[in-house]
């Protein structure tokens, strides 16, 4: 009989929720533009992200072999950094992932609104994200197993359309390979890192994943290998299709690609495709987003309300219906290009700042069941890296991000004269009176 806590999640349910915070609405978009630019060499390209994102991958891979804590950057950085640093952190994880959840939710509710055009974008991705916030209060087990059942099919779906298109592969449109050099290949690279992100979501819900340790590292790269495939065979498909510079200028290549092959029913079946693929990410955002500001309201950074759990499975459902609510707002009011921009900032800030703790971590001698290879080199290639990617967020995406972390820095300086001025109103001078002066901060939400 099996004694695995009803409330973890394991290798496979954990593989899912790192598949479905990468593969999005960008392995339909993002596919075209890096062909654009790139041409047929985007496969490189999108080989040199992989790489890049491995190298990153491997630094949080030895964090989370080190602790087994929720949280993911946060964690990382409050264990290992100043308080202060931990609270920039733990802010722009919280923020990055909400950012990312509207274009997660605005492309989810468009194409359901063209499978069923009676429900508008709005409409459509507020039933969506309610659904899957429904889902989530049952338990993370529960909305585990349904992350791997679209994951499941979402993979058989992507890998039926590679195998039928193989068929139509005209390899002369291979060449030129490499039309803008080495030039585009690289900046297309940039494309291919941003589209390989999402397997952090993991590390977040660490607390709530079995054996953590051993977990985490394997579900992190196999959710890499697994991403790494289906879009390099779709971007072999595509451009053995369509002519690269056509791909470049197609909002939709996926569905252009379809229509030679599929027809007329060509844009239903990728419209289905990417409904499932989105509805993975729907729920992976909002584990991520729950579970980020769960941890910040336990140190007293966020609103205590954030983690109260109320059912028997240890589950934050306030902070699971806040996720909800922010998401569903994000996704009616939000702005593509102004998300996408707040969110490389951010995300790229946690990176950074969790590699700085790995070093640390190293030189104080914690032992980690899995080893950086070939360190310190590895985690200074990703840093150099880091650093490159954060200065393409633009001005409209630092200037956010930044404001984003003053509120919380803001607000972490409030809760601690706050809880500095409960002290001198209720002094303990026993034990008695501690656990009243704590409950009395509990009831004030302290």
């Amino acid at each position: 009989m099996s004694t695995k806590p009803n409330h973890k999640i394991g290798y496979r349910e954990a593989t899912a929720l790192g598949v479905g915070g990468i593969i999005g609405a960008g392995i339909f978009v993002l596919s075209g533009t890096a062909s654009g630019i790139a041409g047929p060499a985007v496969v490189v390209s999108f080989g040199i992200a992989l790489g890049a994102s491995l190298i990153l991958s491997l630094c949080y891979a030895e964090l989370s072999s080190m602790h087994d804590d929720s949280g993911g950057p946060y964690a990382y950085a409050k264990r290992h950094l100043p308080p202060f640093v931990a609270t920039v952190v733990g802010w722009a994880n919280w923020g990055a992932w909400m950012c990312a959840s509207a274009y997660v939710g605005i492309g989810v509710g468009s194409y359901l609104h063209l499978l069923v055009p009676a429900l508008s974008q709005p409409v459509a991705s507020a039933v969506v994200i309610a659904v899957f916030t429904c889902l989530n209060l049952l338990g993370i087990r529960f909305s585990g197993k349904v992350q791997f059942i679209a994951l499941i099919l979402t993979v058989i779906v992507l890998l039926g359309f590679i195998a039928v298109g193989t068929a139509h592969v005209d390899t002369a449109k291979y060449t030129p390979f490499m039309p803008h050099g080495m030039s585009g290949v690289m900046q297309a690279a940039l494309i291919g890192f941003l589209a390989l992100t999402g397997w952090d979501a993991i590390v977040v819900s660490a607390e709530e994943i079995e054996d953590p340790r051993r977990t985490i590292p394997l579900s992190i790269l196999t959710s890499l290998g697994i991403s790494f495939i289906l879009y390099a065979g779709l971007l072999l498909i595509e451009n053995g299709i369509i002519p690269w510079d056509k791909l470049g200028a197609s909002e939709t290549p996926v569905v252009d690609v379809s229509r030679v092959f599929l027809g007329s029913h060509g844009p239903f079946v990728v419209n289905c495709i990417v409904l499932l693929a989105l509805l993975a990410a729907v729920n992976a955002n909002l584990i991520v987003i729950s579970r980020a500001s769960m941890v910040l309201a336990r140190d007293r950074l966020a609103p205590r309300v954030l983690n109260r759990t109320i059912t028997d499975k240890n589950v934050p459902a306030i902070a699971i219906v806040c996720a909800g609510i922010a998401q569903t707002l994000m996704s009616i009011a939000g702005n593509l290009r102004f998300a996408v921009s707040a969110t490389g900032f951010l995300y790229t800030l946690t990176f950074i700042t969790s590699i700085l703790a790995l070093f640390k971590a190293r030189r104080r001698g914690i032992v980690a069941s899995f080893k950086v290879p070939l360190y310190p080199l590895i985690p200074a290639l990703a840093l150099l890296l880091c650093f490159v990617f954060i200065t393409s967020a633009g001005v409209a995406g630092i200037i956010t991000g930044i404001g984003w972390i003053v509120i919380g820095l803001c607000y972490a300086q409030w809760r601690k004269r706050g809880a500095l001025n409960e002290r001198v109103l209720l002094p303990s001078p026993t034990g008695t009176d501690d656990a009243a002066s704590a409950s009395v901060r509990d009831q004030k939400g302290i």
